[in-house]
């Protein structure tokens, strides 16, 4: 994010015609960046249990594909339960991301799992509850949203986002996916509306005020996760929203797209990307085997020859 236009841009719309010094721009400047760099990071809390696709959905919304650096691991304790944390490196800045205990582990553990969660959803700027799409029995979802997570503040649950993972995997399979397209067939687009309907009508069976948003999305297929980001953006309170917008970094969905189906600009692009790199004079003497460097040390034409040869 370039700061200084994005102030400069505001008090072009906000003075008009009117000038400011630029001794004044740089106070107001200052005061801004000041305030940007000591806010602190974005949090958010990843529900749901093992193999719902946490990492990787954390990976496509923040980290555009790049492999998520753990800067900080750390172990939080409460109420006897604990919940792991990491300071993640996105690309685009740090943030906060807490690995939520699965509820309904354990009836003699279910008061702290409530004190957790509650503990949890007051810190951070979005829970994101993810399920995976393909399971259609939602029982145990339902038993904990009306059982424990019900104690927790209401207005806490507004924080809440319920995403369904794996979209692509949704009947009938994998092999319906156009792989070409990077979309669902139509089949498989029915049948992903219907299972959003379905999980948003047993939510509110039990929660019937929530006014959250369901997203059906996939993380491997990088497929609606504009759409994704967005409700979140709907769940965090408004004056943490551009922290959490600043981080933004969605995995790119074209880049699964087969080049012919591209317009003409980002198959430019895209082929651009693609052009091999050429390889520094150091790299090559480097990976030379040592009778051979010394076989063309002072031939140069001996060495543009073999340059030729390697095709390089």
């Amino acid at each position: 994010m370039d700061l200084r236009a994005l102030v400069q841009d505001l008090a072009r719309d906000i003075l008009g015609d009117q000038k400011m010094s630029e001794e004044d721009f740089e106070k107001i400047y200052h005061m801004i960046e000041d305030k940007v760099d000591n806010e602190p990071p974005p949090r958010f809390a990843f529900i749901g249990e093992t193999g719902v696709g946490k990492s990787s959905t954390l990976n496509a919304l923040f980290n555009a594909g790049l492999e998520v650096s753990h800067i900080e691991a750390c172990t939080q304790e409460a109420t006897g339960i604990e919940v792991s944390f990491n300071q993640v490196e996105g690309v685009n800045g740090a943030l906060v991301a807490y690995d939520m205990p699965g509820l309904g582990e354990s009836r003699l553990k279910q008061k702290e799992h409530i004190a957790l969660y509650e503990k949890v959803l007051k810190d951070v700027d979005v829970a994101l509850w993810i399920l995976d799409a393909q399971n259609r029995a939602i029982a145990s979802v339902q038993q904990y949203l009306e059982t424990e997570l019900k104690a927790v503040n209401p207005r806490l649950l507004d924080r809440m986002v319920i995403a369904l993972n794996k979209v692509d995997l949704v009947h009938s399979g994998g092999t319906a996916w156009i792989e070409i397209a990077n979309l669902p067939s139509e089949e498989q687009e029915k049948n992903i509306e219907g299972r959003i309907r379905d999980v948003q009508r047993k939510v509110r069976e039990v929660l019937p005020n929530w006014k959250g948003t369901i997203i059906g999305y996939s993380a491997n297929r990088r497929y609606n996760l504009p759409q994704l980001f967005d409700a979140m953006m709907d769940a965090v309170p408004n004056k943490r929203r551009w922290v959490v917008a600043s981080r933004k970094a969605l995995a790119d969905f074209l880049e699964l797209v087969d080049p012919q189906l591209l317009p003409p600009e980002k198959r430019r692009e895209r082929a651009t990307h693609q052009q091999p790199q050429p390889s520094k004079m150091s790299d090559i003497v480097a990976s030379m085997p040592p009778e051979e460097f010394a076989k063309f040390a002072g031939d140069k034409k001996a060495f543009l020859a073999w340059l030729k040869q390697q095709e390089i």
